[in-house]
């Protein structure tokens, strides 16, 4: 169960990582264009 969660959690970081990084990058294009 232990080794289940962590690894849970470790996807579930990542994810959070990716989608924050992403959305950095659009904000970061849309202040760029304007």
């Amino acid at each position: 169960m232990e080794k289940k969660s962590k690894s849970t959690w470790s996807v579930i970081i990542k994810v959070v990582i990716a989608v924050a990084s992403a959305l950095a990058g659009v904000l970061g294009l849309n202040a760029c264009m304007v």
